[in-house]
Formats: structure tokens, sequence, C-alpha cells
């Protein structure tokens, strides 16, 4: 099977008519419907309906148009990523928590985009522990995590070094639809809550520094758990409860007003870390302590 015959069916397909489809090929109108006999032949299937005039397509080839088209295109694109991998340098893995590939990873790409234009980057968003098992394997370059003050990164600091990013909090919000409902702000009804599962980073933070003292003014009954900030985010935007969630990936909705802050978490839990730990070699990318 040649490429040039998917390209001639799909000519045949946009022009309707095989003369057209052969003059936008430039090739004759009968090397054009040989190469079309080709095309069917290889599959082993019959396309044109020949039988009748003007130009029908089986039903078969009906069906199967898109699939056509997205071959095609699949093809040329593998193509082109082949042609890229051996003419530029080999991707740079960026692996990032899940929350910081969504609101601070942008900004830092754009970063190193400034240091390195020829770059290419692949992204891989994680829980903290996987991408702190693809730094160990060696198969992540930079990974953007967060650590507390509590808390010290797995990484032997003979494989990477590490710098802050900058600093970020976990805080309590809920939608501004329930707020303004008397039943949830009443202290002898429970607070409903979205929260992280207690084994993850997030959940032990919560647990931790800020859970033990919101049970104590107020009962709580949790709704719905997630490993996902960016879950959680959705929840407590469509009124379900009440979430610790990162400062840095709700910045917009508490400008909004969508979201807002119940309370001032725990002054220990307002001290998370986000940071960049660089590749295994133990070079920094950038000293740059940024604001993403």
């Amino acid at each position: 099977m040649e490429l040039k015959w998917l390209d001639d069916y799909l000519a045949l397909i946009e022009t309707g008519s095989f003369s057209a489809a052969a003059e936008k090929r430039h090739v004759s109108q009968p090397a054009f419907s040989r190469r079309i006999q080709q095309l069917e032949e290889w599959l082993g299937v019959t396309l044109i309906d020949r039988s009748r005039k003007p130009l029908r397509f089986t039903p078969l080839a009906t069906q199967h148009e898109v699939a056509f088209r997205s071959l095609v295109t699949h093809i040329y694109e593998f193509q082109a990523t082949l042609r890229a991998d051996a003419a530029h340098t080999p991707d740079m893995v960026l692996a990032a928590q899940h929350s910081l590939a969504a609101c601070c990873l942008p900004s830092f790409i754009e970063e190193l985009r400034a240091i390195l234009p020829e770059q290419r980057f692949r992204i891989r968003s994680q829980n903290r522990d996987d991408g702190v098992a693809l730094m160990l394997r060696g198969q992540a370059d930079i990974l953007m995590t967060y650590e507390s003050r509590q808390t010290s990164s797995t990484i032997p600091t003979q494989l990477a070094s590490s710098c802050t990013l900058r600093e970020d909090a976990l805080v309590l919000v809920a939608s501004a639809k329930l707020c303004d409902s008397d039943d949830f702000m009443r202290p002898d009804r429970p607070l409903p809550l979205l929260c992280f599962p207690p084994e993850s980073f997030f959940g032990q933070a919560v647990r931790t520094h800020a859970l033990a003292e919101l049970m104590h003014t107020r009962l709580v009954a949790v709704q719905y758990v997630s490993e996902f900030s960016l879950g959680l985010r959705e929840m407590a935007l469509i009124h379900q409860g009440a979430a610790w969630l990162p400062r840095t990936l709700i910045a917009h909705d508490l400008q909004q007003g969508t979201l807002r802050e119940l309370r001032r978490s725990d002054e220990a839990l307002q001290r998370l870390m986000a940071q960049f730990v660089a590749n295994r070699n133990g070079d920094a990318t950038t000293s740059h302590t940024g604001q993403a």
C-alpha cells in the first residue's frame, strides 16, 4: 500500500469526481483510476459503486470515511514526529503534582523556554509519590512538588538539587452559595467536607495541622474523598461542601468570589512549600525563584 493512494482517495471524496480529483492530484485520469483500484485491491473491499453515475461511494466506504481521514492524519503526524525527533534535542521530562501542573507549571515552562528556546518538554502530571518515583528512576528531569517544613524530600541530595519556587497555603473554602446558607453556617449542623485521602500528602497535612482543631468547634461530615485537588475544587464549586485547597490553585475563584475562605488554617499548614527538584546529576535547571 502506498500513502499516495490514500491521498488520492481523500481527493476523490473532496471533489466527488474522478476527473477533478485527477487534476487536483496532477495525474492523468486513467492513472488516477488505476491507483484507486490498487487501493481497493489492497484493502480487499470495493469503495466505489461503478454501476451508477454520477460517482457514488459504497455504504462501507461512506461508513468509514472519518476513519480514512484520521488514518492519513495520523500517518503524517507520525512522520512529522519522527523528523522532529531526529532533528531536535530529546524531550525534557517535567513531572508535577496534579494541582501544580494546572496552576504553576505553565509559567515555569515559560521561564524555561526563555532560557532554553529550542528545548521540547514532556509533561507528566502525577500524584506526589508517583512523581518522586519517576525522579528516583531517572524518568523525570525536573520534579515540581509540594513540601512542608515538617517533611523533607525522599530524593537523596546526591541525585538531585532542589530550590523553592514560592510558598503556598491550604485554605478551607466553600462556594458563595453555601456560605450564604444559614444551615451551612450553623455550628450545631455538621459541616460537609470534601477531603483528601488520609494517606496522601495533603491529607496528612490537613489531619496533622487543621482537622482536629476544626472538629473541636464544629461537627463534620465527610461527603467526598479524592486525591485530586482539581476534583475537590470542582465539587466545592457545585456546592457539595467545604475543602482545604491550595491557595494558588483557587486564587481566581477567591478573586471572583465563587469560593470563599471559611477560616484561616493553622499557621504550620499555611507554610506548605512548592519546590522544584532538579535533574539527577544535581545541576539546577534554574536558580530563579519565580512566582508561578
